[in-house]
């Protein structure tokens, strides 16, 4: 496995695989769909999505780190195919990586309790349970946040 920077040719992959873990679980909300439609002016903004590869350049995972409107960084629409134990862990990884390289000095995730495997991997990095910011996170389906200072 390796991990690769966003190119546009895995942009299908990022999309799906982010629809499919969101209608699974809950319903694709406009917040989702904007994101997903714009995901090129998030990385032109200074954001980055990172993959997780297969030997064949199959994606096994996918994870975006963005800036908000607040100044405040967030590791969002992290997905997996879960073919490949590990596989989302290196790509979780590569955004805290891309975030101190920045300099970023704290980042946010908002997540769904639901979310078990994530919330794993949160914790296993360190982030700490903070409040929801529904202003910050508009998110129906949002009912934990966390952050982690770098």
């Amino acid at each position: 496995m390796r991990v690769v920077p966003y190119e546009p040719r895995f942009k299908n992959d990022f999309v799906e695989m982010n629809k499919a873990w969101i209608e699974d679980m809950f319903v694709l909300e406009d917040e989702d769909i904007a994101i997903l439609n714009n995901i090129e002016s998030l990385i032109a903004q200074g954001g980055e999505i990172f993959f997780t590869l297969d030997d064949d350049d199959q994606v096994l995972a996918c994870c975006m780190i963005e800036p908000l409107s607040t100044g405040e960084w967030e590791i969002a629409k992290f997905a997996s195919t879960g073919k490949v134990k590990g596989a989302g862990t290196l790509c979780f990884q590569a955004c805290i990586d891309y975030a101190r390289a920045k300099g970023i000095e704290k980042l946010l995730i908002v997540s769904n309790t639901k979310c078990e495997a994530g919330i794993h991997i949160y914790r296993k990095f360190g982030f700490n349970e903070i409040p929801v910011d529904k202003e910050k996170f508009p998110f129906e389906r949002a009912n934990i946040a966390f952050e982690k200072f770098l």
